[in-house]
């Protein structure tokens, strides 16, 4: 297990440069992910742990990996998947696990090697929540915005209401996600005002899931 904790936007650019042989620009993300924006929270937080540079006397800015990012990413992957991974940060891990495979045709070492020896790793059932999580990006994609309740109850299908509201406001507690009222009332439907959750003393009709 790494030493070092890090979050999805973190890790984003740490592998994201891992793949860039250790160096890119918003114009190679880009082209090789579909990304050309660089946020605070993926870029400060290595700053300043002296995992990577940011060149700023160039357009675009450059980004590097110091060696210290080198072997802190190695480690990194070893951590167990985050919930709310975004599509930037699948299209990340697969352009590293290409990296993995070209390098495995290189050596001659396949994938029954890779396995031989290493128990069968249990996997947690899935729970209400990741099936919550599950059906707002389902309905969402990949930018975060607010979403009805209304249709994500419909989403869930035949899951159990008052189960459905005790994950909403677990998810809610841990900061998973956003629940809000609807501003314009006037918009509300009975279907929409049948399906808000009561929380915080008003009822909130909308939820949104941060960009991780």
């Amino acid at each position: 297990m790494s030493d070092i904790a890090f979050t999805v936007p973190e890790l984003n650019l740490l592998l994201s440069l891992v793949h860039l042989h250790g160096a890119g620009d918003t114009h190679a993300f880009k082209t090789a992910f579909g990304y050309d924006k660089v946020e605070s929270n993926m870029r400060e937080p290595l700053v300043e742990k002296g995992l990577v540079t940011v060149d700023k006397t160039v357009r675009p800015f450059r980004y590097e990996l110091t060696d210290a990012g080198w072997r802190a990413a190695r480690p990194a992957l070893t951590e167990p998947a985050q919930t709310g991974l975004s599509k930037r940060t699948a299209r990340i891990i697969w352009a590293v696990l290409r990296d993995v495979a070209t390098h495995m045709g290189r050596t001659g070492i396949e994938l029954a090697d890779v396995y031989a020896g290493q128990p069968v790793e249990e996997v947690e059932p899935e729970t209400l929540g990741d099936r919550v999580l599950s059906a707002y990006r389902e309905l969402c994609g990949e930018r975060p915005d607010w979403v009805p309740l209304l249709a994500l109850r419909k989403r869930l299908g035949g899951e159990d209401r008052s189960e459905v509201d005790k994950s909403l406001v677990e998810l809610h507690a841990a900061r998973e996600i956003e629940l809000i009222p609807e501003s314009n009332r006037g918009m509300l439907t009975d279907e929409d005002r049948d399906a808000a959750i009561w929380l915080g003393g008003e009822h909130r009709h909308l939820i949104r899931i941060g960009e991780r």
